[in-house]
């Protein structure tokens, strides 16, 4: 009687535990669906035909479909058809185990997506993360419009426009350098000012120069002579800002030179 006591006893704390470990689960099931629904970035499945096994709330929310409406539908179909192809072609690249990486393409809505896949044999599938770059789109067509205006004001301004590395050697110039000192920008590019002065006007820049890169600072009308590639002395005045990247190290100077060879002399009192 109590082995049989024992036993009931033994088989209710296994039950006990099994269901237990059912509730855990459960547990970690229901946090797993919520952190797949609502990731920052879309998740769909597709299997054989392209069709859509699975998809996140997120995924549903970019394509504008519900979920019960995109389970079964050949993903093909949700992209605009002229890039279809591209899409097509990712996929095959894909299955094939080439170099499919990423692949970007619009969805029907028009909205620009970056996608990064995995491809499961085992189990037929292939697993999709669809990022949104609209807003990086935003950001690149903004910074074009910004650079074409740049560039339109530096080509049409008196002043030469250029940029120098911390070793003062020119990294751009505009192509006023070919009104002020007759040579082409790509002439320049990759030489330094001090190759375009007369040897102790060289010397005397160089120092000023070393110092003012090791003060990374602005500065303004530093006077100095140069020599066009006719052998004419300019006397250009230059002005320029420092240059740093993104992590705050200084990589050179961006500023102007005015040619000032004619401008007169300051009238002495007296």
């Amino acid at each position: 009687m109590d082995d049989l006591s024992a036993q009931n006893q033994e088989l209710e704390r296994q039950n006990q535990q099994l269901l237990d470990a059912y509730a855990q689960l459960d547990r970690a099931l229901a946090q797993y669906a919520e952190l797949y629904d609502f990731a920052p970035v879309g998740y769909l499945t597709i299997g054989e035909g392209r069709r859509i096994e699975k998809v996140n709330l997120t995924c549903c929310a970019l394509l504008q479909r519900d979920r019960v409406v995109l389970l079964g539908k050949d993903f093909l179909e949700l992209v605009v058809k002229e890039d279809r192809p591209a899409l097509l072609d990712y996929l095959e690249r894909l299955c094939c185990r080439r170099d499919g990486v990423n692949c970007e393409v619009r969805l029907h809505n028009e909205t620009p997506v970056l996608l990064e896949s995995a491809v499961s044999k085992e189990h037929h599938e292939c697993r999709i993360v669809m990022l949104d770059v609209s807003r990086q789109k935003q950001v690149e067509g903004a910074l074009r419009e910004s650079e074409k205006r740049f560039k339109a004001l530096v080509e049409v301004t008196s002043d030469l426009v250029w940029e120098v590395d911390a070793n003062g050697v020119y990294t751009y110039v505009s192509p006023k350098v070919f009104d002020l000192l007759g040579y082409t920008p790509e002439e320049v590019v990759g030489k330094t000012p001090f190759d375009l002065m007369p040897a102790h006007e060289a010397d005397r820049l160089l120092m000023i120069f070393g110092e003012l890169a090791a003060r990374q600072e602005p500065f303004d009308n530093l006077e100095n002579v140069n020599l066009r590639k006719d052998g004419k002395e300019v006397l250009l005045e230059t002005s320029a800002v420092p240059i740093f990247d993104g992590n705050g190290a200084f990589v050179g100077f961006r500023g102007i030179d005015r040619d000032i060879t004619h401008r007169p002399a300051p009238k002495r009192e007296g």
